[in-house]
């Protein structure tokens, strides 16, 4: 029955109803190239965020290396200060003859004249 109403309806053929025609495609074709450019933004819009996305966590990466190495330094720099303060020490001390004198008889083995040197074994821990 519907096919006998279909066949029975005809269009009816007016300016204004070609003209409403020709709007309504009108209107189709910007909805699809809204809708094209929507999509085309969103694309752009998300790899731009993962370029950021990526860009900030290999510089928070980099920052937490440098972080670190700066610590490393720091502990490096101490050590080295130390070392400087025992140095200077040792500077000091090397100007003092009784110093010297004890550093001879210690480590080469020297005595002052009329003096006898006994050199003890040393004791072993293996007992």
């Amino acid at each position: 029955m519907r096919e006998e109403q279909k066949q029975n309806i005809r269009k009816i053929s007016s300016e204004y109803v070609d003209q409403q025609a020709l709007l309504h495609e009108q209107k189709l074709r910007r909805r699809k190239g809204v809708i094209r450019r929507l999509t085309v933004f969103s694309f752009a819009m998300f790899i731009i965020a993962i370029f950021t996305g990526v860009t900030l966590y290999n510089q928070h990466v980099t920052l937490q290396e440098q972080k670190y190495e700066h610590q490393q330094l720091e502990k490096e720099l101490m050590a080295m200060k130390q070392e400087e303060a025992a140095l200077l020490e040792e500077i000091d001390l090397l100007h003092d003859p009784e110093y010297i004198a004890e550093i001879a008889r210690r480590d080469f083995f020297l005595t002052k004249p009329g003096e006898t040197l006994f050199q003890l074994p040393r004791s072993s821990s293996s007992d």
